[in-house]
Order: structure tokens, then C-alpha cells, then sequence
């Protein structure tokens, strides 16, 4: 993660652990404080994404900097194809939220997304069509996350994780019914699949509380991993829950 950028992510972070464990609601606007938190998180990510740290700064000081910056940063955080984050961000920001859990009553939910038979469909429809079915497929599954803190990135190939913070159960299964509705709006021709003739996704949904001895990334992979087997096994088109 952006070290420029490290005690802002922590503060909000536990401002949002607050604001979930508040039992007495009295005591302050809950309302107020949610659309603030919210809104601060919005604002923290898009600065964070745009502004890039100083010693890119440094390293780009040279005529046309601007113009050279965004895309360095887009090496580093951006997956190319599509667009959206890679996995180098994936493994920093989930190291961070997990350090965060660690200190404070927080939760946490992570999904692994898959497309369906997608080696049949490149071998169908050659792999320029592939590349445009992984770009409408992330920005479908980046469209289903609201909350500034969520995020969805291009874990490799076919495969995408999506990071919750602060996320329990019941809102993780709402993003991934969501998540397979709009992938199937897309409506793309996929004739040699074997679930139905359109372009569909897997979901392999995770939710883990606070462990005081502190969770791994290699826990929540895992786990993710056994919930998209899951899903898979029983037909695929669907998601699976399990917990941590």
C-alpha cells in the first residue's frame, strides 16, 4: 500500500469498526457519522488512486511528468486489460485490512469470481473476444460494490476477488446475487458452455470475524478457493458460502 497514505486508511478504517460496533446509538447522529465515514472513504480511494506517491514524484521529475505518472501508477496498481486493480493492490490492501482486524471487533468477507468454461469460449470465439468478455465482466462486477472502502480486482486469468471490509454475511450474499445478475444481463453469446448460452460466473464467498492470534491472506484464499469448488460442484451459475 501507499505509505502516504497509510494513517488516513487506518483512521478510517476504525471510524467504520466504530461505527458497527456502536451500541449505544444515543450518544451520537449514527446516520450523520455513516454518510460521513462513507464519504471520506470515497474521497481517501479516488486520492489515493490519482495522486500517485512522491517518490514517483521524484523518479518522474522530468518534462511530461503528468503525463508519464498515471501510467507508471497503472503498472503498479492497475491491471492492464481491464482496468481495474491487480493483484499486487489484492495482496497489499487485504495485508492491511487484516492488520486492521487484528486490532479492533472488525469483519471481513472476500469472494472469488470465475467465469464459466472460459477456455471453451476463447476457443470458440478466439481470444480478442476473450479479452473484451473480461473487460465487460469486471466493469459488471466493479459496477455491484457501492462502499468507497470494497473493492474488485483481476486475481489472474478468468478469476477476480472482491475485498469487503466491515462486510458480514448477509451483505456478502447480497453482492454476490448481484454480481451474477449483472454478469448475466451482459447477455454474451457463450454457445459451448455448458451451463446455459450466455456468459455466466462462479462465486466462492468467505466471511471471517477477529481472530486474536490474526488471520492470513493464505486463510481466506483457501477457504475462498474450497466455497468456488462448492459452487462449482453443484452446477456452477451460482454462488457458495462458507465461513472462515
Amino acid at each position: 500500500m501507499d505509505n502516504v497514505f497509510a494513517r488516513e486508511q487506518l483512521i478510517y478504517d476504525e471510524a467504520v469498526a466504530i461505527l458497527l460496533s456502536a451500541d449505544d446509538v444515543s450518544q451520537f447522529d449514527l446516520s450523520n457519522y455513516g454518510k460521513l465515514v462513507d464519504e471520506y472513504g470515497k474521497l481517501l480511494k479516488q486520492v489515493r488512486h490519482y495522486r500517485g506517491h512522491p517518490e514517483f514524484r521524484v523518479q518522474y521529475h522530468s518534462k511530461g511528468a503528468e503525463n508519464e505518472m498515471p501510467e507508471f501508477l497503472s503498472k503498479v496498481h492497475f491491471d492492464v486489460l481491464t482496468g481495474i486493480f491487480n493483484r499486487r493492490y489484492l495482496h497489499e490492501n487485504l495485508d492491511r485490512v487484516l492488520s486492521t482486524m487484528s486490532r479492533v471487533n472488525d469483519i471481513l468477507s472476500v469472494m472469488i469470481i470465475d467465469i464459466d468454461y472460459f477456455s471453451l469460449y476463447n476457443e470458440t470465439y478466439g481470444h480478442n473476444a476473450g479479452d473484451d468478455c473480461l473487460r465487460y465482466v469486471a466493469e459488471a462486477l466493479k459496477s455491484c460494490l457501492f462502499r468507497g472502502h470494497d473493492f474488485v480486482a483481476r486475481y489472474g486469468g478468468e478469476e477476480f476477488m472482491a475485498i469487503l471490509p466491515h462486510t458480514h454475511e448477509s451483505g456478502a450474499r447480497m453482492v454476490a446475487d448481484r454480481m451474477l445478475d449483472e454478469v448475466k444481463k451482459l447477455q454474451i453469446p457463450h454457445s459451448t458452455s455448458l451451463v446455459t448460452g450466455i456468459i455466466t460466473v462462479s462465486i466462492g464467498v468467505v466471511t471471517g470475524s477477529r481472530n486474536p492470534n490474526g488471520w492470513q491472506t493464505s486463510d481466506f484464499f483457501s477457504r475462498v478457493d474450497e466455497a468456488l469448488l462448492h459452487a462449482k460442484g453443484r452446477g456452477r451459475n451460482q454462488y457458495a458460502y462458507l465461513s472462515l
